[in-house]
């Protein structure tokens, strides 16, 4: 019985650290990415021989028990032989000493060599047939002996063959196993570079949208100095129109501003949601939106991932600023108001209030 395996072969995809990237770094993160593609495929194929050798080892787990079970058949037939042959010669001899000792006519034996013989003749016959009777099961009882030698032999030389395959299919399928764990902590530890590397390009680009947002609203209360003569006096200063208006014309997100604005000095209260009373965060929010008709989940996160995001560039009144924690996830969130601030529900101890849109944490925003 021959087995051949296919020996297991660990191919290194990735054995040294990425570099630290700078923000932005679109090569690295190409980089990364490729890097951590090329090891899932691996890691796909060597999952496949992991599952081909776990069939292979229980087809010689089989093929084992099989040979054990036949071992133990052909132990169990000699067995009764030998026991057979032992009943045999123990028969033949208390027949053999009834015989002699009955020295009957009507005995079986005793008429086998006639009744006119010498009783030391018919004795001597007896004994040579049961001596050859018994020889007869002793040599039946070698030969059945010869065949198990034989038999054990062959089966044992199988399973010792069977064994030492089972033996490799186990070893092969251990390699196998710590091979596909390697790559799995190989490819964690790249998907965590690669979400720290995306990290760093999303904070770069919220860092240039905060910045174009700042600029935006300084743009928004800067005066405006018209154009005059050498020497003339200056004329009256005038603001443009507003870029950033402190609430739209009309419509839902008005109505939003103008309930959030009705709160102001109201304390924060956690899970609260009752105007006059205290609010949360996004109890805040979805309270606000809710006296303008318009129904939005209940936390921040909820939030979040139920309306449509938009840039900071393009902010409006009325819109969801949104914050996270360093932990990932949306933590906190508040409504535009116009010129830069936001109003919102701070945290415990603190009131309602509005404060220009901070930087820190600052996740993005989006409009209900």
């Amino acid at each position: 019985m021959a087995i051949v395996l296919t020996g297991v072969v660990v191919t290194v995809l990735f054995c040294t650290t990425l570099s630290s990237a700078r923000p932005a770094a679109a090569a690295s993160l190409a980089s990364a990415q490729a890097q951590a593609s090329a090891i899932n495929a691996q890691l796909q194929a060597d999952s496949q021989k992991v599952d081909a050798l776990s069939q292979a080892y229980d087809a010689a787990q089989q093929t084992v028990q099989q040979l054990n079970a036949s071992l133990a058949r052909t132990r169990t037939a000699i067995g009764l032989d030998k026991q057979k042959v032992v009943i045999d010669r123990k028969n033949l001899q208390r027949d053999a000493l009834d015989a002699y000792m009955s020295d009957s006519d009507s005995g079986g034996l005793q008429s086998m060599f006639g009744g006119t013989g010498e009783k030391a003749v018919v004795t001597n016959e007896y004994r040579s047939v049961a001596t050859s009777n018994i020889t007869d099961a002793v040599d039946r009882l070698n030969l059945a002996q010869s065949r198990l030698s034989a038999e054990q032999s062959r089966l044992q030389s199988t399973q010792s063959q069977a064994t030492a395959a089972l033996d490799q299919v186990i070893a092969s399928r251990q390699e196998a196993e710590a091979t596909v764990g390697a790559q799995e902590a190989t490819l964690a530890e790249v998907k965590g570079q690669i979400a720290t590397l995306v990290a760093q390009q999303q904070a770069a680009a919220q860092a240039q949208q905060f910045a174009a947002f700042q600029k935006r609203v300084a743009a928004s209360t800067a005066p405006v100095h018209a154009p005059k003569a050498p020497n003339a006096p200056a004329a009256p200063t005038a603001l443009p129109p507003s870029a950033l208006p402190v609430l739209p014309p009309s419509g839902g997100a008005s109505a939003a501003v103008a309930a959030a604005r009705s709160q102001l000095g109201v304390p924060y209260h956690w899970g609260g949601e009752s105007p006059g009373v205290g609010f949360d965060c996004s109890g805040l929010t979805q309270w606000a939106w809710g006296r303008a008709g318009v129904g939005i989940p209940r936390t921040a996160q909820e939030q979040y991932d139920a309306i449509e995001h938009v840039s900071l560039s393009a902010l409006e009144p009325g819109d969801l600023v949104f914050w996270g924690s360093g932990r990932g996830g949306i933590s906190h969130v508040g409504i535009y108001v116009g010129g830069g601030d936001v109003i919102h529900a701070p945290e415990t101890g603190e009131l309602v209030r509005i404060q220009p849109i901070w930087n820190s944490g600052l996740v993005g925003a989006g409009r209900p």
